[in-house]
């Protein structure tokens, strides 16, 4: 039977329905426990009394930031696989000392024999602080009266051009010139499972477990910064509880936990609270503020303007992407050539800043989406309309951006016709306009999208068939609740041809997979994936050897089909258990093939619609959630709608509900109580459907993504629906009651 194009069940979930998964902090490691100190001021330099903590019943030690750093021997840099520090003023960001540069920042570290003792030493830790003046807001800090780093000269850490035909020329020509603001306010990423991290080192080898996305990678930064070797550096990422980003990136307490677990030379441990978890991981935060040109057929034109992102205190390990790939995206699935932004990333005393789900690509599609609505509003012309003017055509692909990215496959016209269709738009409407005349506030809205992703820039995977016919897939990408080794347990059995019981992936354990990249940016089924199809094909061909020896035939004497191996002239056949035992008998046992599969960007894209309703209050409710989307061949649809429901869901949280305040202090002003995450009563009905007449990437698989795409095109749909059921211009996120009701 064939498992690909079918919605066969998670193979691997019993552990998580049935409570047996094993998180960070659920393994029973015997290690002391660590709690930190924070700053409680955006700026300022301090003093550490710690006579008063090391009295507390249990604690070990208390250790600064000129004691910690002694071992951190190189700060936290920017991820260079996808980010050129060369443009970049960075700042050398280490465990604080004498001087803090954001309120929340751990500036002390309390190591005790239980979680409660550590606890009430970090609380016993005294600290003098002289105030220094800081700055909060980033329009603000742009102006760089107040400096976050007084070593750069500036709170521009980065500035970049991105210009592409004549903009001066085509806003000259156009019919129409309007004036635009688009942003995204702070939020927070909220994985299930908070942070957490263990470290132990004997001296010679240092084992990390923790809560990554990106083992590999963490290995690398490890041996970077401690400097130890990477063959004396294992990393192991038990069960993850989701990371949507936030887990693709280090902050210091990680660091001065493995610090200390070398300087005390025992296994120390740290889980972030709730709040140490909501302070560890900020995203979003971006203003675009520009002009736009247009004809009166509705033909955008231009695009001027200055993107402005924040950074907080600290460049992190993933927020560089940001303002290098928002501009190259902004023009999305249209045709507009002319442009000129300005993009600058700015530092501010406030939490550094990470990337989340979607990174870069929703912030790109929240400004396009946005200017199309802005267009047909001004020209009363429909949404439909004014997007089939501009999308790129079926004809002109592969495609090239203004700013050179090459758009690989696609019917973008097509697929909007089709979705309209399908997801009954304009029924839709028509329903939301007759509510409205009886006095409900009903809207609908939709938004187009074009995502990048599929990233290189190469995955590892690797094949082993065990004695009893058993296959192991070792794989580089690394699952953390997307259910991906399903999928790419499916497409192993395809193309071995036997059932998928017999199949076991494994990933996320830097010694027992020897090579990869992680998880993130919709990528792991397509590249991933591929290369576990790619390794699968050699270690089938390496079977067939085998099984042409066991028979005394050639190799080309030998077919495969259905689990035997024929001998295509005298018919006798061995079954695939029997040819897996005879590998184990030659002079190098066993059947073992590996690739590094070099990838390539592809772009999914896909036409989403919502449903809202406002009630009198100005609470706004996503109603229904419809999406339509080519993402390539889909190999297990279940699971490619399951990532639809949960970023349509995180896209409600976007559009409606989660800001995460900061108040003049430069303090974190919500709590896990008032910061709304949406729970299944805010989640949306939803209806998803996938192209039939699907447009493939290159890859193997001939897959594209989907796990980020309802949150990359989500807030732009849910935010025009609220347009329809007001009748109020809207352009940023979220959109909070009382912009609805005033």
């Amino acid at each position: 039977m064939s498992y690909s194009g079918k919605s066969v069940k998670r193979l691997y979930d019993d552990k998580f329905v049935t409570g047996r998964s094993t998180y960070v902090d659920d393994l029973k490691v015997n290690a002391l426990y660590a709690a930190f100190v924070r700053s409680t001021v955006p700026h300022g330099r301090f003093k550490v009394s710690k006579e008063d903590a090391l009295k507390v019943k249990g604690v070990i030690a208390v250790y600064t930031g000129s004691e910690l750093n002694q071992i951190i021997k190189e700060g936290i840099g920017p991820w260079t696989t996808y980010i050129d520090p060369r443009p970049w003023k960075i700042p050398k960001w280490k465990f604080a000392e004498h001087e803090t540069k954001y309120n929340g920042e751990p500036i002390a570290m309390v190591i005790a024999t239980d979680k409660y003792s550590a606890r009430d030493g970090a609380d016993a830790v005294n600290v003098d602080y002289e105030t220094m003046d800081a700055v909060i807001d980033m329009e603000r800090a742009s102006k760089n009266e107040i400096l976050v780093h007084k070593e750069l000269g500036t709170n521009i850490g980065y500035e970049g051009n991105f210009n592409a035909g004549d903009v001066e020329k085509a806003l000259a020509n156009a019919d129409r010139r309007v004036e635009v603001e688009i942003g995204n306010n702070r939020l927070i990423p909220s994985p299930m499972e908070p942070r957490g991290i263990i470290s132990q080192y004997d001296g010679i080898n240092l084992t990390i477990w923790y809560s990554t996305q990106i083992p590999h990678f963490a290995r690398s930064e490890f041996s970077r910064i401690f400097g130890i070797p990477e063959s004396r550096i294992r990393v192991i990422m038990p069960d993850v509880g989701g990371g949507f980003g936030s887990k693709a990136h280090f902050i210091p307490e990680e660091l001065a936990v493995i610090a200390s677990s070398i300087k005390l030379g025992r296994p120390v441990r740290w889980t972030a609270t709730r709040t140490e978890e909501m302070m560890a991981t900020n995203s979003r935060h971006n203003v675009f503020k520009g002009e736009i040109g247009f004809k009166n057929d509705g033909t955008l034109v231009a695009i001027k303007g200055t993107l402005d992102v924040e950074l907080g205190a600290y460049l992190t390990y993933t927020e560089g992407l940001q303002p290098t790939i928002i501009p190259p995206m902004i023009p999305g699935p249209y045709k507009v050539r002319d442009l000129a932004i300005k993009s600058r990333a700015i530092y501010t005393n406030t939490i550094p800043i990470t990337m989340y789900r979607g990174a870069s690509r929703p912030e790109a599609t929240f400004i396009i989406e946005r200017i199309m609505s802005t267009v047909a509003d001004e020209l009363k012309m429909d949404d439909v309309e004014v997007r089939l003017r501009n999308l790129v055509k079926e004809e002109q692909m592969p495609y090239v951006n203004p700013f050179g990215l090459k758009y690989d496959t696609g019917d973008y016209p097509t697929l909007l016709k089709e979705g309209v269709k399908v997801m009954e738009y304009n029924k839709m409407k028509e329903w939301a306009a007759e509510e409205r005349r009886k006095g409900k506030r009903v809207g609908v809205g939709l938004a187009f999208y074009l995502e990048i992703c599929g990233f290189g820039p190469y995955e590892f995977a690797e094949t082993r068939v065990t004695e009893d016919g058993s296959v192991i897939v070792s794989i580089g990408g690394t699952p953390h609740g997307q259910g991906t080794e399903t999928a790419i347990a499916q497409l192993v059995a395809d193309e071995l041809q036997i059932p998928i019981e017999k199949i076991k992936v494994v990933w996320g354990d830097s010694d027992a997979v020897p090579s990869g990249t992680g998880t993130y940016g919709s990528r792991t089924l397509a590249i991933a994936g591929s290369a576990a199809v790619a390794s699968s094909r050699q270690a089938l061909e390496k079977m067939r050897k085998v099984a042409a020896r066991s028979m005394k035939a050639d190799v080309e004497e030998i077919e495969y089909r259905n689990g035997e191996f024929v001998h295509k002239k005298e018919g006798k056949k061995v079954t695939w258990d029997a040819v897996a035992r005879e590998a184990y008998s030659g002079r190098e046992p066993g059947v073992t093939a590996s690739v590094t599969l070099e990838g390539d960007v592809t772009f999914p894209y896909g036409v989403h619609m919502a449903v809202v309703e406002v009630d009198d209050y100005g609470i706004a409710k996503v109603k229904e959630y419809r999406a339509y989307d080519d993402i390539g061949r889909v190999i297990n649809p279940a699971l490619a709608e399951g990532q639809v429901h949960g970023g349509g869901t995180q896209a409600v949280g976007q559009a409606l509900y989660e800001l995460a305040i900061i108040n003049e202090n430069g303090q974190l002003a919500v709590t896990y109580a008032d910061y709304f995450v949406p729970t299944a009563v805010e989640a949306p009905k939803f209806k998803s459907y996938f192209a039939e007449k699907y447009h493939p990437s290159a890859y193997l698989t001939k897959s594209k993504g989907v796990g980020e795409a309802s949150l990359i095109v989500g807030p732009a749909a849910i935010v025009r629906a609220l347009e329809d059921a007001t009748g109020k211009r809207l352009n940023k996120t979220p959109v909070l009651p009382e912009e609805l009701i005033k």
